[in-house]
């Protein structure tokens, strides 16, 4: 996994204006067969995998851990706050 330096800046934010807990990626479902990762500013829960990138804690589900080998974290400031996209995750048939 890897996040971007503007994706870091954006979360330091986050994570500062929270006061704790992490960026978690989280098992959200099956779409098209294939499992859905959600992103969230959460504690970690108790199955997590807890992982320390670009100076953010992340903390993931271990159910989808497998998935984020090749995800990039990227984000960036917009009129409407902060927005973060995932890219790498596996192509999906539908």
């Amino acid at each position: 996994m890897r996040i971007t330096d503007e994706a870091r800046e954006l979360l330091d934010d986050l994570l500062d204006d929270v006061g704790s807990g992490s960026l978690r990626l989280y098992f959200a479902g099956y779409g098209c067969g294939e499992p859905d990762i959600g992103m969230t500013i959460s504690e970690p829960e108790a199955d997590d995998e807890i992982l320390h990138i670009n100076s953010i804690p992340v903390a993931v589900d271990r159910r989808i851990l497998h998935l984020t080998e090749n995800l990039t974290i990227d984000g960036k400031s917009t009129m409407e706050g902060p927005k973060f996209q995932m890219h790498g995750l596996p192509e999906k048939d539908c």
